[in-house]
């Protein structure tokens, strides 16, 4: 269906290659099936036409963000709100785009405008709790996540953006209850079950973290932090055998992540099995680059086993070489003749 209207906007341009609204129509439809660098051209060739016209700009912010070029895009939204000051749709996507750059303050200020002009714009209430809990202002962050779940009470982002907020401000048992309610929307959502597990370990209730991180996992068996929590914890109650099975599994997943090799490691350390250990040094050595400690530790690590082992090899080839003092024969003692 696209592909024909595409070809039909083709078609109108070759004919009339000043039909400005045909020209826009394609280049929208040729960024709908992911041609962002065709569709950027003409967007711009539109704006060049008509400089005063804000909704070119505003496109070209769009296509600009699909590309991921944040900055090009704030400037671009920058110009359309420069033509068109009141209008929420460009302060919307321009809050979007510096949220994405981290200019929090920027993205507060547009939101802010947005919802004087529309009191029921739930995605504006949302994106301010977002801003306010990545400012680390949770009491902020959870009125504005409350006001939105006021309007929608199935977003099921808010809701767990307000568990996060609410377990920040100290209310434990709500931030378990609503990101309960993100579960019960969607079992799937995995980073509930690890910020659940986070609660339980916080709580000093391990039994009901490692359940939690086992569903973590379950549900995204790439999720290395869960993999990492859930080997600590149990490495810590000493079921090393359970952890040597989460990272194996890991392993198979996660084949390029030094930090599982290393964690194996350290799982043999507790063993006390020198040989797997140091296999699993030197692994995490090879794969360093994703390491997130420091490398220089792992290589000295090694290094001290090496030395240990090779110090424990001379020990026994010297004792295997050294030749037994020879004992006397001993001379058989004459018994008396009997008379």
């Amino acid at each position: 269906m696209i592909q024909e209207r595409i070809k039909e906007l083709q078609q109108r341009i070759k004919e009339n290659p000043a039909d400005n609204d045909a020209i826009e129509a394609y280049a929208i439809a040729l960024s709908d099936i992911g041609e962002n660098e065709e569709a950027l051209k003409h967007f711009i060739f539109l704006k060049n036409k008509f400089p005063d016209n804000a909704q070119h700009y505003y496109n070209i912010g769009i296509i600009l963000e699909k590309i991921k070029r944040f900055d090009d895009a704030i400037l671009a939204y920058e110009k359309a709100l420069k033509i068109e000051p009141n209008d929420t749709d460009i302060m919307f996507n321009l809050g979007l785009a510096y949220i994405k750059t981290e200019e929090f303050d920027e993205a507060e200020k547009l939101f802010l405008k947005v919802i004087e002009r529309d009191i029921d714009d739930e995605n504006a209430y949302f994106h301010l709790g977002e801003i306010y809990t990545r400012k680390k202002q949770f009491e902020e962050s959870a009125k504005y996540l409350t006001k939105a779940l006021e309007l929608d009470t199935n977003d099921i982002i808010a809701k767990f953006y307000l568990a996060y907020s609410l377990h920040q401000l100290g209310e434990t048992e709500l931030a378990i209850k609503t990101y309960n309610e993100v579960l019960e929307q969607n079992p799937d959502y995995s980073w509930a079950y690890y910020n659940l597990a986070s609660i339980y370990l916080d709580k000093g209730e391990d039994n009901i973290a490692i359940e939690y991180l086992e569903k973590t996992i379950q549900t995204n068996p790439a999720d290395l932090k869960a993999i990492t929590m859930l080997v600590k914890i149990l490495s810590k109650h000493k079921k090393y055998a359970q952890a040597e099975k989460v990272l194996n599994e890991g392993m198979r997943i996660l084949p390029e992540e030094a930090d599982i090799y290393y964690l194996l490691s350290s799982i043999y350390k507790e063993l006390k099995n020198t040989i797997n250990r140091a296999k699993y040094l030197k692994l995490t050595i090879t794969k360093k680059i994703t390491f997130s400690g420091d490398i220089e530790d792992v290589e000295n690590e090694l290094k001290e086993i090496e030395k240990e082992q090779s110090k424990t090899t001379t020990q026994q080839t010297t004792k295997q070489t050294q030749r037994p003092t020879p004992r006397p024969t001993p001379r058989p003692t004459q018994r008396p003749n009997k008379k």
